[in-house]
């Protein structure tokens, strides 16, 4: 093989490397699927700009009993990854797979040209499904052939190479096919454990809300709230995403609170208002120090400190109140206002937005809101509305709408 295609395939090789080394230090915020590393890896195998590889390539997913289906074939044109074909199911049984079981093993890699064992390249054409023929809108001229194993079994074919294809060419696909495999494979399990880690949060926050009514459904509204001040705000995806997380553990602290206290009717002495402001300590302590729960424990320690310092526990002012704090006030302060508890009735929206805007005997916007926080709160307050509405069935906002008249 000349020199220079010696080292176009090494710098693919080294592309490959460098991406998976990215994947890796990605893993832990960015939970990707197989279609975007596919778009990923065959960003960087397909040829153009200067780049040996080869026109088209085709992914095919390997179903039961070894089918592949959801197969696609992909070009590179300008720059851009396109689609170049419908879904292609192709049967293990038929003479379309052919080129696809000529690789025997999980890593191995087959490479062929049409003059290593057809006459004509029409009869070369016969190897391979019409529809990735017609998607390839040329003759398949050679090929390299390889399976990818792991969680996400497939194959990836990859044709028309410039010139003759050869062993360096089905060396970088192998490399790519392994690559894809482990990668989606590490992925899948940490989505998992991710899965996981999240039911246990959510397991956490529904237990210290269970005392209270709409059980469950106030952990999550205030979720989406929080995720919904984040994102307008222009914070990026991860400090979105944690807030969307984060934000149900706002009063896990309550768990220690007595239950006789957290459903009183009226208002509490003065013995029971400070057992009740402990509880953002509280929940502190239980989330405990650890870095994948820090915004969780900003939230807690701060969500009922106000702007200007006269909050608790400890009388925070301004931007030293932890910015997660600031946003989570304002989502559970709405919520509050909205949901019907043993000492008050529900509010209609149009009433607590006016409780935003002036105030009342208990909340002083300008003195206890983040004014930006505040700010992005207006612009989408339709947005609380509609994810209120969502999550209280019919019958129960009908009864809070009446709760709130009766007041």
């Amino acid at each position: 093989m000349p020199q220079e295609l010696c080292h176009m395939a090494l710098r693919q090789t080294l592309d490959l490397i460098g991406l998976t080394d990215e994947a890796l230090r990605d893993l832990t915020r960015r939970k990707f699927s197989s279609d975007e590393l596919y778009r990923e890896v065959l960003g960087k195998l397909l040829g153009g700009n200067g780049r040996r590889g080869p026109s088209g390539i085709l992914i095919a997913n390997e179903g039961p009993g070894s089918v592949c289906c959801n197969g696609r074939v992909f070009h590179l044109r300008h720059g851009e990854l396109l689609e170049r074909s419908d879904p292609i199911t192709i049967e293990p049984g038929s003479t379309y797979a052919s080129s696809l079981l000529m690789v025997e093993g999980g890593s191995e890699a087959v490479a062929l040209n049409w003059t290593d064992s057809c006459a004509t390249v029409e009869e070369f054409q016969t190897f391979f499904h019409p529809q990735v023929v017609a998607a390839m809108e040329e003759p398949i001229l050679n090929f390299v052939s390889c399976r990818i194993s792991g969680d996400v079994r497939g194959v990836i074919e990859a044709f028309n190479y410039a010139g003759h294809v050869t062993e360096y060419d089905a060396d970088v696909l192998r490399s790519a096919a392994v690559m894809i495999g482990s990668l989606i494979t590490v992925s899948n399990g940490m989505r998992e454990t991710e899965h996981a880690f999240h039911y246990a949060i959510q397991a956490l926050a529904r237990a210290c809300e269970a005392a209270e009514p709409d059980t469950g459904h106030h952990i999550v509204r205030v979720n989406r709230y929080a995720g919904a001040l984040a994102a307008n705000m222009g914070f990026n995806t991860e400090f979105v995403e944690d807030m969307s997380m984060s934000a149900q553990m706002h009063d896990v602290g309550k768990i220690r609170i007595p239950t006789e206290i957290l459903l009183k009717g009226g208002r509490l002495t003065p013995r029971e208002m400070k057992l009740v402001r402990q509880h953002p300590a509280y929940g502190a302590e239980i989330i405990g120090d650890s870095p994948r729960l820090r915004i969780a424990r900003e939230i807690a320690i701060s969500h009922h400190e106000n702007w200007d310092g006269t909050g608790y526990p400890k009388r925070l002012k301004g931007e030293r109140i932890p910015l997660s704090g600031r946003i989570v006030k304002v989502a559970d302060v709405y919520d509050a206002l909205r949901s019907r508890r043993s000492y008050k009735g529900a509010m209609t929206h149009q009433e607590t937005l006016d409780v935003f805007r002036n105030g009342d005997d208990r909340i002083n916007p300008a003195a206890h809101f983040d004014p930006s926080v505040l700010a992005a709160f207006f612009r989408i307050e339709h947005m609380f509305e509609m994810i209120y509405d969502s999550s209280v069935p019919k019958l129960g906002l009908d009864r809070a709408v009446n709760a709130a008249k009766l007041k």
